[in-house]
């Protein structure tokens, strides 16, 4: 039976929490053991995981200071004993359906690939169904070109092999905490995944991806006004622009070797110097046809260094 290592991030997630920890528990068909980070809760989350760390021997966690859900997966993945066949993430407020880890793992070792990730069926806050996130597998692109536009490949799917759990956590590859601010973890191991030649995607869900309001990230699109006041925080805040060229820039330094099959993500690396702009302007078609942004909004972006 595959050992598998569940990372699990918790922050203020008392209302939900122990309902997600007897699902990642519940797993057949693989043997689990779970690493909770909490990142600087202020409500009950801890005393709910010392809770379960005292009845349960395969559960672990750590209690350390808040940066950014980004920051604390990563910060596991570099962190949880190398001793597993499998490693996956668990987002504190969804419920697993209990073969969700073992049809990873058959899917990863049918595929041969390095990264499974997942469809997700919308549920409510009391788990009533909304629907699939995705219609079809048409839906979900899986080259790195489109993930470095726009990611559609969510963190709380993914299952992943021992040698790329190793890749992610060398030193040399590790991807820096600003970066992690901007684009979070789960764009970053998709994009590494793709680079690789290691992606997979399954059209089916085995995780109910509860939508309750507060979600860091979530499945449906925000009201207009909502991603108005975001887009001008994202302008104000240096920290939070130039996504995409910065992501591009980290994968052409930590992984060249793979790099050089992909111009089109040298090009992106590229955008800081005069040429380099030329280079995305003349790219815009294919860049654009991923984010679905206009002309006008795409070449204002590039010219003003916001890309």
């Amino acid at each position: 039976m595959s050992t598998v290592a569940i990372l699990l991030s918790t922050y203020n997630g008392e209302k939900f929490l122990r309902e997600q920890i007897d699902s990642l528990l519940n797993q057949r068909g693989a043997e689990v053991h779970i690493y909770a980070r909490d990142d600087g809760s202020s409500d009950n989350t801890l005393n709910i995981l010392a809770e379960y760390k005292a009845k349960n021997d395969n559960f672990d966690f750590n209690a350390e200071k808040n940066v950014g859900v980004g920051n604390a997966f990563m910060q596991m993945v570099y962190s949880v004993p190398k001793i597993y066949d499998y490693y996956a993430f668990a987002d504190q407020d969804d419920v697993w359906e209990e073969d969700k880890i073992s049809e990873a793992i058959e899917f990863l070792q049918f595929r041969n690939a390095r990264l499974y990730t997942s469809n997700q069926e919308n549920v409510d806050a009391e788990l009533k169904p909304l629907g699939m996130r995705y219609n079809s597998e048409k839906d979900v692109n899986l080259t790195v070109e489109s993930i470095l536009t726009e990611n559609k490949l969510a963190g709380c799917t993914m299952v992943f092999t021992a040698e790329f759990c190793n890749m992610l956590a060398d030193e040399k590859r590790r991807p820096t905490e600003d970066l992690l601010r901007n684009r979070i973890h789960d764009v970053w191991l998709a994009s590494v995944a793709a680079l690789t030649d290691g992606l997979i995607y399954d059209n089916r869900s085995f995780i109910k991806y509860r939508q309750h309001g507060n979600n860091v990230v979530g499945a449906f699109k925000e009201p207009l006004n909502k991603r108005i006041k975001q887009k001008f925080k994202k302008l104000k805040n240096k920290k939070l622009r130039c996504g995409r060229s910065m992501l591009a820039g980290e994968l052409c330094e930590r992984f060249p070797e793979y790099v050089s099959a992909h111009p089109l993500v040298q090009v992106c690396a590229s955008v800081k110097s005069r040429g380099g702009k030329k280079r995305v302007l003349k790219n815009g078609k294919e860049l654009r046809k991923y984010s679905g942004e206009n002309r006008l909004s795409f070449f204002i972006k590039v010219i003003m260094g916001w890309f």
